[in-house]
């Protein structure tokens, strides 16, 4: 091990590993007695790595125990995805000791499910088992997370589907469901997501200021985070038409009494959408695009729009700012003169 400055100025430390692979570590300092004192850190966590153990552990119950913590803190949509990122990853490794598996395992095995599946569903393995052995380091299983270093799947930004005001006024007319064709409505004028307003309970809402409450209790929003959903005169309509016809259960949206399960929802959305003849690709969450989507296109800015949708990064709204073509047009248009 030994200490080294390079060209820019700054001092590395390089060293080998356990496994005799060259290593180097930004000191990040330019001060040789800064760069001294992160070595000397340094050594002493490298000699308490070698010191600690692992508890062994294979693959296939490793996935058993934290399957049983996903379901404890995650809801049953993503306990689901770490299901299928197991699967394929068992298929791809083995039935293997987790401390064995490497960077390079990880990385192959990306690939793998890149050329095998898509990058989409590449991205989201990544995702996935970055957080799985996170986990596994807090409970002592490893020491080291083998996704760490591995590059993130870019993926291509895709274009979102949105109804336009003539088609969305189609849907409407072919919807002989009241209950649905409520959840329909109020969907497009707030962009709450399907389980947050299947889940929404007349306590969340707030009639006086006119805002429905997502305060994590009855579903956990996609930021975890409490959200107030501001209702504009159709939503409040959509309500008050709700609580006369349905004072008696606490959910907000329900049919011949109990409460709306999402997959039938879904069915029941695609069977519609098809008898009026719009876009298959069209879809429950595609409410939620339409939302933002028309927002944007009358002038609301990609920052209210991305607070209302709840984002925790705007970088995740500006897939709408392509919409703001008059601005741009606008802006070209001064080169005239």
């Amino acid at each position: 091990m030994y200490l080294s400055k390079r060209i820019n100025g700054y001092y590395y430390i390089y060293y080998k590993d356990k496994y005799g692979k060259h290593q180097g570590i930004s000191t990040k300092s330019k001060l040789k007695s800064d760069a001294l004192e992160f070595l000397t850190n340094f050594k002493s966590e490298l000699k308490k790595k070698e010191h600690q153990k692992v508890i062994p552990i294979l693959l296939d119950a490793f996935r058993k125990e934290f399957l049983k913590h996903s379901e404890a803190i995650h809801s049953p949509k993503t306990t689901k995805t770490f299901i299928t990122t197991f699967r394929y990853l068992q298929e791809f490794l083995g039935n293997i000791s987790l401390a064995e598996i490497k960077e390079k395992d990880i990385k192959a095995y990306i690939d793998n499910r890149i050329t095998s599946a898509s990058v989409y569903q590449a991205r989201k393995d990544l995702i996935n088992l970055s957080s799985c052995f996170n986990w596994s380091i807090s409970e002592g299983y490893i020491l080291t997370n083998p996704c760490k270093n591995v590059p993130k799947v870019k993926v291509p930004q895709k274009m979102p589907v949105f109804f336009s005001r003539k088609e969305f006024n189609k849907l409407l007319e072919v919807i002989d469901n009241q209950d649905l064709k409520d959840l329909i409505t109020f969907a497009v004028n707030t962009g709450c997501r399907q389980m947050e307003l299947l889940t929404a309970e007349w306590n969340q809402v707030n009639f006086e200021q006119s805002l429905l409450i997502l305060d994590n209790h009855n579903h956990v929003t996609k930021s975890k985070k409490i959200r107030s959903i501001p209702l504009n005169k159709t939503a409040v309509e959509v309500l008050l038409r709700r609580k006369e016809l349905n004072s008696y259960n606490q959910n907000i949206f329900i049919h011949k009494g109990r409460a709306l399960i999402p997959k039938r929802v879904q069915n029941n959305f695609r069977i519609y959408i098809k008898v009026a003849g719009l876009n298959p690709k069209l879809n429950f969450h595609s409410l939620r695009h339409t939302f933002a989507s028309w927002l944007v296109q009358m002038g609301v800015s990609i920052y209210e729009v991305s607070k209302l949708l709840g984002h925790s990064n705007i970088k995740t709204t500006e897939i709408y700012s392509h919409l703001r073509t008059e601005d741009l047009m606008k802006s070209v248009n001064l080169l005239n003169n």
